[in-house]
């Protein structure tokens, strides 16, 4: 009875070890910075994005922040329009409603 008591309360504490570790990971923290792509003219843009929602292929698209306290993003992922200037880019965890100024790169991979 005693051996189990131990087992429990050791195996709860490196539970709540682990779980702390994970909580005070910065997961927004980058190692390296994202390559800034060269920006693509609006036309092949809009180009490339019809392109995409016709066909629904996987493009990598480079994503620019909406004010200056964000930071470029790179995603790979599928296209739907949502209006006239809003697009939806889905991945298996995220899914990013952008405008179209705020993409900067479109590419098929």
């Amino acid at each position: 009875m005693q051996m189990e008591q131990s087992l429990f309360k050791s195996a709860s504490t490196i539970i709540n070890g682990k779980l702390q570790q994970l909580l005070n990971n910065d997961f927004s923290f980058h190692e390296e910075p994202i390559q800034l792509l060269t920006p693509q003219p609006a036309k092949q843009r809009l180009s490339f994005l019809n392109k995409t929602i016709n066909n629904g292929l996987r493009v990598l698209i480079q994503l620019m922040p909406i004010n200056n306290d964000g930071y470029p993003v790179n995603v790979r992922g599928t296209v739907k329009k949502l209006d006239n200037k809003r697009y939806l880019i889905q991945n298996q965890n995220v899914s990013y409603v952008v405008n179209f100024n705020q993409i900067r790169y479109i590419a098929n991979f």
